[in-house]
């Protein structure tokens, strides 16, 4: 017998790579106007099975059936799962910038809103785009050029351009990763609408505090396989993580002991003017100390400076007024050789744009960053190379083969790992963290958590940039709270509280 809720099922799905096995008898079933969560580790085979529920990978390279209303299917590409009513937002962001908003959003479904078969009618377009913005609660313009987006707008949009076509099942995964916390409560909002309207969404996340509050039932995934299936009234945070990870965490944030000493790092009235902008900065007049052994937190909305103060001390960006002091002498940083001179070490936002070598070995990635340690008569010494790597290897407690795994094949949470250990070659004062856990999942975190909590326990001063909230303030040992360029608050931990960093964070901030 048919049970007419469910929207989509999978079953038995078993998917190999040559002679290695990626998923291995995984069941799944959506039903009608539920918010299903697909969670589990990097590697664990979460984007295997939303490719062959997306048709990416068609139905003669897997084993077993996927049914939509009840109904077989072999989905045979991207295109065919779309009329087949399966709507998939990717996590990168895949926009054309120089269009608008309408025709984002309609682009590849320009035939249906055509003329005579052939002529489009751009205001139809932008009326058509203003209804489904407007019904959805979506924040901008449909005469907008995308190129002017915040990234997480545009990420709202490739939901926008999925929902045009009225999608069954709706497949979001890591909706959240570049959004503000006002685009994800506005996000929210349009998952909310969809279930009303009885949309089925399948929501791919590693944010526990986003399965909590979203998801109506998780099915959990380890190692290839289905390991749980949660309805929302068994939900258990310390269940949920041990089902991921293969082992229990009864700590996520783990607690340190480091002893914070005296000032090493001062910054007076830094100004950084926009590269884009004439006349506009993107850091107005910001103070701020840090002192050894301490985390400090940097919270705020995306634009609100964050990234832009780390890229500041680490050379990236030049700054036309203010003073930096370290060790209570006034230095100047006009490139990023002054700035590891000095001892700064970043861990950059992006790992995929500008973080990693992703064609070459651990090795190679994790020496880069000091080659001379490494070289004798400007020759690189291969055994003095595989020395250095192994040790930060070993340090960093990378999970791979060796030090010749080559670093595309890397889970998130390894690549990340690979990262900090290349900023810790040149044995830095200041470790500078952008977004450092971010995509990658609960237990990764964890252990990411207990390198920093290692790190200022020998001494290191850490400066965190972190969009989830939970996670600066259980590190930080204080925090300063941007908006618009400008310092509105600073906290320590005891005073620390998500309602007090927002109502700083949305103070004189623009929406």
């Amino acid at each position: 017998m048919i049970d007419k809720d469910i929207v989509l099922e999978a079953k038995q799905i078993t998917k190999k790579f040559m002679d290695v096995t990626v998923l291995s008898e995984v069941n799944l079933q959506v039903r009608k106007g539920e918010v299903l969560g697909l969670i589990g580790g990097n590697g664990a085979g979460k984007s295997t099975l939303l490719k062959i529920l997306n048709g990416l990978y068609p139905h003669a390279t897997f084993e077993g059936q996927i049914h939509i209303e009840g109904e077989p299917v072999k989905l045979s590409s991207p295109y065919d799962a779309q009329i087949k009513g399966i709507g998939f937002v990717p996590q990168e962001t895949n926009v054309l910038e120089s269009l608008s908003v309408a025709e984002n959003i309609f682009v590849g479904n320009m035939k249906s809103n055509a003329k005579f078969g052939w002529f489009v009618s751009f205001k139809d377009i932008n009326q058509k785009a203003t209804q489904l913005l407007q019904q959805y609660n979506f924040l901008f313009e449909p005469e907008m050029k995308v190129r002017l987006l915040s990234i997480g707008s545009k990420q709202l949009l490739m939901i926008a351009r999925a929902l045009a076509l009225k999608p069954k099942v709706l497949i979001l995964d890591e909706p959240t990763t570049s959004l503000t916390l006002d685009e994800v409560t506005n996000l929210v909002q349009i998952v909310n609408t969809l279930k009303e309207k009885g949309t089925s969404i399948i929501f791919v996340t590693h944010k526990m505090q986003e399965i909590m509050n979203v998801c109506d039932r998780v099915v959990i995934l380890r190692d290839g396989k289905t390991i749980n299936t949660y309805p929302k009234e068994d939900f258990n945070e310390e269940l949920i993580i041990k089902d991921m990870s293969g082992r229990e965490i009864k700590n996520l944030y783990p607690q340190r002991a480091a002893a914070i000493k005296g000032e090493i790092l001062k910054v007076r009235d830094l100004t950084v003017s926009d590269p884009k902008f004439k006349n506009k900065n993107t850091i107005e007049q910001i103070s701020f100390s840090l002192r050894e052994g301490e985390v400090l937190g940097i919270a705020g909305l995306t634009g609100s400076g964050r990234s832009e103060i780390l890229n500041t001390l680490f050379g990236r960006n030049a700054y036309t007024k203010g003073e930096i002091w370290l060790n209570g002498a006034q230095v100047q940083i006009r490139n990023e050789n002054d700035a590891m001179r000095l001892g700064f070490a970043l861990v950059t936002e992006d790992r995929k744009k500008d973080g990693l070598l992703f064609l070459s070995p651990i090795r190679n990635n994790l020496t880069i960053n000091n080659l001379a340690s490494v070289s004798k008569w400007s020759l690189i010494s291969d055994s003095s190379e595989k020395r250095e790597a192994q040790s930060y290897f070993k340090m960093m407690n990378v999970k791979a083969a060796s030090i010749e795994t080559l670093v595309s094949t890397l889970s998130g949470g390894n690549q990340q790992k690979v990262i900090i250990g290349r900023s810790l070659n040149r044995n830095p004062r200041i470790l500078l963290l952008d977004e450092p856990t971010k995509g990658i999942d609960v237990g990764a975190k964890n252990e990411i958590y207990q390198i920093i909590n290692d790190l200022v326990e020998q001494g290191l001063s850490i400066i965190l940039v972190s969009s989830d909230l939970p996670e600066l303030l259980a590190m930080s040992d204080r925090c300063i709270v941007l908006a618009n360029g400008q310092v509105m608050d600073e906290i320590d931990k005891k005073d620390a509280t998500e309602e007090r960093v927002m109502l700083a964070a949305t103070r004189s901030a623009h929406f």
